[in-house]
């Protein structure tokens, strides 16, 4: 199975309908918590919050050189990608989306 995009996860957890709803979590394949985040409305906001920052903070780290993330998709993978086109990695400033990653 392909890898998880991690711009994709923050962009559906970053807007209250769909964050509430879980699709972030749905995309994840973490299917139970998508289930109770929607019944909860995001864990009244609460939920959502947490979401959201933690995906924030993933992609933020990724871009200065972490390659493995915290945040993970429901088969315990790691997610792919950051928020710029380039990446700190190893002291030098690579290209990210391009390569594949």
């Amino acid at each position: 199975m392909e890898q998880k995009n991690r711009v994709l996860a923050l962009f559906l957890a970053a807007f209250p309908i769909t964050g509430f709803l879980g699709l972030d979590r749905w995309y994840l394949g973490k299917r139970r918590t998508a289930i109770a985040k929607a019944l909860t409305l995001g864990g009244l906001t609460l939920w959502w919050l947490f979401d959201f920052a933690s995906l924030s903070l993933d992609s933020f780290l990724w871009v200065f050189g972490r390659d493995e993330g915290f945040v993970k998709d429901g088969e315990g993978r790691d997610l792919r990608g950051g928020l710029s086109a380039f990446r700190l990695k190893d002291g030098k400033l690579v290209r990210a989306w391009s390569a594949g990653t």
